[in-house]
């Protein structure tokens, strides 16, 4: 077996399984994980395949470094075809499923076709199973993982799961990795439900790896890295990422009643630092020193015993703020309901507070909503439409197609309240109050999103860092534009290269926040023996970033898409301490395509294909 793992290639329509092991030479041009499964999708996904065909793949892979002992390698990457933006569909997700691939040496799994009837893939030391799943369609993830655990019989197992979301192909159905880890975003839940996936079991007994001084010390570097970070290590590891909530609200840009205002009462309330008092448990994934997860138990009467995760900071915004709630426990209890049920809590907040603003202005009424009062805040009634969404029922059948799709269904100039970008809902933050978010929702190529781009110089760097790497200070200036182009290239290459090496972007970019590569280069030689210098390391990342344009474009992706809704355009924010702003996108836009040497209509021209290995 070759040291990087092996590929397993299923197809679910004939039952066979092909093997073949992961190359040097693959290693070499795309790091495994996220980079592996772009190429994979940019070589054999045909123009004008559906996302629900049974042509269209899932891949799943773990980064060169998930499972060894490199620090916060826990991180597994899936994308497809996107059932949701009909573009690239990608998405990460962290704990102990990447840990078990590794162990069980495998390093990707390719999913085509379509099961004649519910199965799950059972994936063990001594080979893979197709088994029945009829006796699992219907159960939530919970459930689901339950059953299977007493299915199998056996210790050191884990699973990547679908719930009723994903059996009807809710459009922002997730995969969940146990309770509170969500592959979400862009849909992948339902294409697993499309080719009667129920679930992924993977059972292996944890794998050691050998620590050798070097290791030890670059292992050391790094996480006294994040350590010293001072406040960052202390506050995500205190709260997670919910702990930005307040800050987010002080400074304007806290998306609030579907965006019609910038700040909300009462949001100490569902800061982390309120939610602490529900924490039972830190938890963390595999070999992170962060800590960032948490365990919650809910106190009250309506919610007494309920346990679940802790939500991260964009959940609490769409489905808080967003939604006008500022209740704790509700808030904690409907984002973990929404992976219980396996929808993607961001998307899922977003379609609500559509909903709501469009009860509000009575372009729905009482009849389109089968009774519910769909009014800010009110917990019941978002509770009524999650469920709804999740079985396909009533309004939330329509809901369940993302907010794009539901106004064009609606109607009636529901369009001009549907925010997205390609299709994939916003996550919460206003991005008229930095210019630079702004254009990395802009452009991100699975939508409207941060993670995928993770553009933290703009309001982590000094003015002299960004002097010295941009060639301006006006990176740092949250109302400038000069310089985002750049800027943005940078963190969407420093993006694919971590999510193809398997670290998790908290500690590594949001903790530590150094974009250099240079350590993640170290861990790369002492860990595999690979020499890759960090030059060679955006190199890589950038070739990845040029395949998923040119799969986009393939798909029918065009310039139109690298747009923001028109309200962040023409609309000022009315009030607060950021009032009056509004974003400049065209020229950002133009000078993130010159930047990546991509002609004003945003394709790759013939010398960037030639330089990158991409002519073809």
């Amino acid at each position: 077996m070759s040291r990087f793992g092996k590929i397993l290639d299923i197809d679910l329509s004939t039952g066979k399984i092909e093997q073949e092991n992961m190359s040097e030479r693959k290693i070499r041009q795309n790091l495994g994980g996220f980079g592996y499964n772009v190429e994979t999708l940019y070589r054999r996904i045909e123009p004008g395949i559906e996302p629900f065909d049974p042509d269209n793949m899932l891949v799943i892979s773990r980064g060169l470094l998930t499972g060894s002992v490199a620090p916060s390698s826990s991180r597994i990457h899936i994308n497809a075809l996107s059932p949701l933006s009909g573009l690239i569909g990608s998405s990460n997700v962290g704990g102990v499923i990447g840990f078990r691939m590794y162990s069980l040496g495998v390093h990707s799994i390719i999913i085509t076709g379509r099961a004649a009837r519910p199965v799950y893939l059972y994936l063990r030391p001594d080979g893979v199973e197709v088994n029945d799943a009829r006796h699992l369609w219907g159960l939530d993830n919970r459930d689901t993982e339950e059953h299977l655990k007493k299915d199998v019989g056996a210790e050191n197992v884990d699973m990547l799961t679908i719930g009723p979301a994903g059996e009807k192909r809710v459009l922002f159905a997730c995969i969940m990795a146990g309770w509170d880890h969500a592959a979400g975003r862009t849909g992948l839940g339902a294409l697993m439900g499309a080719k009667n996936l129920k679930a992924i079991v993977l059972q292996a007994e944890p794998k050691k790896e050998k620590m050798n001084s070097e290791r030890a010390d670059v292992i050391r570097q790094y996480v006294a890295q994040m350590k010293n970070s001072g406040s960052r290590y202390r506050d995500f590891s205190t709260y997670g990422s919910s702990g930005d909530i307040l800050e987010t609200n002080q400074m304007g840009m806290l998306g609030t009643r579907n965006y019609q205002e910038y700040q909300i009462d009462n949001v100490e309330q569902i800061d982390g630092r309120q939610l602490n008092q529900f924490v039972k448990k830190k938890s963390k994934c595999h070999r992170c020193p962060n800590h960032c997860k948490a365990e919650i138990e809910l106190k009250g009467a309506q919610y007494k015993g309920f346990k679940g995760g802790r939500p991260e900071y964009e959940t609490i915004i769409d489905l808080g703020a967003l939604c006008g709630l500022t209740d704790p426990e509700a808030l904690l209890y409907l984002s973990n309901l929404c992976n219980i049920l396996g929808m993607d809590t961001i998307s899922t907040g977003s379609v609500i507070a559509f909903g709501m603003e469009l009860f509000q202005r009575g372009i729905l009424a009482p009849e389109d909503t089968g009774g519910i009062k769909l009014s800010w805040g009110d917990a019941q009634a978002m509770e009524a439409v999650i469920r709804q969404i999740a079985q396909r029922q009533g309004l939330g059948d329509v809901l369940a197609r993302g907010v794009k799709r539901a106004a064009e269904i609606i109607g009636r100039g529901a369009e001009k309240y549907a925010y997205h970008v390609k299709g994939v809902e916003l996550y919460g933050g206003d991005p008229r109050g930095m210019m630079g978010i702004a254009l990395a929702y802009a452009v991100s190529m699975r939508g409207g999103d941060f993670t995928s781009v993770y553009p933290v110089p703009e309001f982590r760097y000094t003015a002299e860092q960004a002097e010295q790497e941009f060639g301006t200070r006006a990176v740092v200036d949250f109302t400038a534009t000069s310089g985002k182009g750049a800027m943005v290239k940078k963190c969407m290459i420093v993006s694919s290269i971590i999510d193809s090496l398997g670290l998790c972007k908290v500690p590594a970019l949001s903790v530590i926040g150094d974009f250099s590569l240079e350590m993640e280069a170290r861990l790369i030689q002492t860990i595999t023996g690979l020499d890759i210098s960090p030059q060679a390391l955006v190199w890589i990342g950038e070739r990845i970033v040029h395949m998923e344009k040119i799969f986009n474009i393939r798909q029918g992706g065009s310039p139109a898409d690298d747009n923001l809704p028109e309200m962040f355009l023409k609309s000022p924010i009315e009030k607060g301490p950021i009032q009056g702003r509004k974003v400049d996108l065209a020229p950002m836009v133009q000078a993130f395509y010159q930047s990546m040497g991509w002609d004003e209509n945003g394709r790759p021209t013939q010398s960037i294909l030639q330089k990158f290995d991409l002519s073809e």
